[in-house]
């Protein structure tokens, strides 16, 4: 039983870097994509996880890659995130739905699970206060579904989750309210992400913990890729 379901949203098509996903870090022999995967499956609370990827032919590369890691993969609309994300979700019928994304090598299981223990009577739980690129979004199916249902505007289907933070019971967490960017978007990010996993990667998943240490005392590559523009809602 499929109680508390991760699905994470990938994808080939990058604007910025296509294949990123695909990147291998360090000398862990791993693609960004196992990282997130694995690092996911670090949560005691997620009972599955997923990577929902659209259903264009320049995404049959990446289907063929999850299916020979024996990673679950699940197809839909492209530019309709939120159905995907709802017709992933109506297969397995969880409780609850934690959204990741599949450019974020350094996802924080630890978190993961505080915002799932955390989310009560609430229909959605977040957290801004911590380094972009290691949180994820926590929402219950039965708000899922009355998105799914009701959302309208293209930022609201494109995003998954507006709908649910504007119109429903949300509410966000605080974290450690450190400011490193840890996503990957574009080369510099690609830079940073790499040398951690040269310098701190032994063969498990690094800690957050970790991370934020050597980010403290390696101040030049906390500040590399602090000027790239992070797309904001809508762009």
């Amino acid at each position: 039983m499929v109680k508390t379901l991760c699905i994470v949203q990938a994808r080939l098509t990058s604007n910025r870097m296509p294949n990123k996903v695909l990147m291998k870090l360090g000398n862990s022999g791993l693609t960004i994509l196992e990282h997130v995967n694995n690092r996911l499956r670090m949560s005691k609370h997620i009972d599955e996880v997923v990577f929902a990827i659209p259903n264009t032919v320049l995404n049959n590369p990446l289907e063929k890659y999850l299916k020979d890691k024996n990673i679950p993969c699940f197809r839909g609309e492209e530019n309709d995130v939120l159905a995907r994300f709802y017709d992933c979700a109506t297969t397995y019928e969880p409780d609850m739905v934690v959204r990741a994304t599949c450019d974020n090598p350094f996802v924080d299981w630890l978190l993961a699970d505080m915002l799932i223990e955390s989310i009560g009577d609430f229909d959605y739980v977040g957290c801004k206060e911590t380094p972009l690129g290691t949180s994820v979004s926590v929402i219950k199916m039965t708000a899922l579904t009355e998105a799914y249902e009701k959302a309208t505007t293209e930022p609201e289907r494109e995003h998954v989750t507006p709908y649910v933070i504007q119109k429903m019971h949300s509410k966000y967490m605080a974290y450690n309210g450190l400011k490193y960017r840890l996503t990957v978007d574009e080369e510099r990010d690609f830079f940073v992400a790499d040398t951690l996993y040269k310098e701190l990667y032994k063969g498990t998943p690094i800690p957050n913990k970790e991370v934020y240490n050597y980010l403290e005392m390696h101040p030049e590559l906390a500040n590399y890729n602090m000027e790239v523009h992070q797309k904001q809602l809508g762009e």
